[in-house]
C-alpha cells in the first residue's frame, strides 16, 4: 500500500480543522502521513493538534507565524517529505474528506497511469442561510459542474498529486498570493502533463457564512497582489485573463445553462457578485498605476 501525504492547511478555525483532521482518520485507507500547517491561530488550534499528534503519531503539527498561504504549504510540503510518500493531498481546513476517498484517488490514478494530478470535486454547504451564502454555494456548484476533463482554461487546482510529479512544477511560488494554489496545475500542463478531474468522489467544502462586504474585502487583498502573480509567471496576464470570471468556459457548459434557468435569482446574484468584483480589480488597477 503506497503511502499518501495530507496536508491541511489552518487558521484560527479550530473546530472545522478538527472536523477535518477526524475525517481523514475516518478513511479506510491507512498508509497515510497527516501534516497540519497552522498559521499563527491564537484560537486554541495548536493545542488542540499538538494534543492529537500525540495521541496520533501519524499526525504531524507544523506552527508558523502568520504568513502567506504559498509559504504555509511550502514549510508543510517539506515536511511532508520527510515521510517518503508517493501521493500528496493538499486540503484546506474547512473541507472534509468523503468516506472512502483516498481509495478512490489512488485506484484512479494507479489505473490511468499517464495521469499525474487529480482535481476533486467539492460539494459545498453551510449552516448559514443569507443570501450570499447560498450565491456561493450555487458558484461553487457550477464550477464543479465541468465533466472530468481539464485543461489550461480550468480554474480549479489539482489537489491529488503523485509526489513526483507534483515536484517537477516548482511547487508553490512563495511570492504568489492571488490565484497561488492553481499556478503548480497550470506549469504541469504546460510541460505536458495529464490532470483529470475526479468524479466519484468529493470533497465537502463549508462556505461559512458569505457576505457581500466579505467577498470585496476579500478579494481586493488579492487583487492589490495579483500582479506579482501576474509578474512572476510566464505570460502570466494571459494566464490571469482566460480564468477572468467571465472567460471560465465552465460558465457556458449546456448544463451550467438550465441551471441558470432553473435558479434565475441566484444567478443573478452571482452574476452582480462577477461585476462587482471586476470593477474592484479595475478601480485598483488604475489606482496602482496613478
Amino acid at each position: 500500500m503506497k503511502k499518501v501525504a495530507v496536508m491541511i492547511g489552518s487558521y484560527n478555525d479550530k473546530v472545522r480543522v478538527l472536523k477535518a483532521l477526524g475525517s481523514v482518520l475516518k478513511q479506510d485507507y491507512k498508509n497515510i502521513e497527516i501534516v497540519v500547517v497552522d498559521d499563527g491561530s491564537f484560537d486554541g488550534t495548536v493545542e488542540s493538534i499538538g494534543n492529537l499528534s500525540r495521541l496520533y503519531k501519524n499526525i504531524h503539527l507544523v506552527a508558523l507565524k502568520h504568513l502567506e498561504r504559498g509559504i504555509g504549504r511550502n514549510k508543510g510540503i517539506e515536511e511532508a517529505l520527510k515521510y517518503d510518500p508517493e501521493y500528496l493531498f493538499v486540503m484546506d481546513g474547512d473541507m472534509k474528506m468523503n468516506e472512502g476517498l483516498i481509495t478512490s484517488m489512488v485506484n484512479y490514478i494507479e489505473k490511468s497511469t499517464d495521469i499525474g494530478a487529480l482535481v476533486i470535486p467539492e460539494k459545498p454547504h453551510s449552516y448559514h442561510r443569507n443570501f450570499f451564502t447560498k450565491v456561493k454555494i450555487f458558484e461553487r456548484e457550477v464550477i464543479n459542474n465541468d465533466g472530468s476533463s481539464y485543461g489550461k482554461n480550468s480554474i480549479e487546482a489539482a489537489r491529488f498529486w503523485k509526489i513526483d510529479e507534483f515536484l517537477k512544477t516548482g511547487g508553490f511560488n512563495p511570492d504568489q498570493i492571488a490565484f497561488e494554489e492553481i499556478q503548480p496545475s497550470i506549469r504541469y500542463l504546460e510541460k505536458g502533463g495529464k490532470i483529470k478531474r475526479l468524479r466519484s468522489n468529493y470533497v465537502y467544502h463549508d462556505e461559512k457564512k458569505v457576505t457581500f462586504t466579505d467577498i470585496i474585502r476579500k478579494k481586493k487583498y488579492y487583487f492589490k497582489k495579483m500582479e506579482t502573480t501576474i509578474n512572476t509567471e510566464e505570460d502570466g496576464f494571459l494566464k490571469a485573463l482566460k480564468r477572468w470570471y467571465f472567460f471560465r468556459p465552465v460558465l457556458y457548459r449546456p448544463t451550467n445553462l438550465v441551471k441558470y434557468l432553473r435558479h434565475p435569482i441566484l444567478f443573478v446574484g452571482m452574476i452582480t457578485m462577477y461585476l462587482s468584483l471586476t470593477a474592484v480589480y479595475v478601480k485598483s488597477m488604475v489606482s496602482a498605476n496613478q
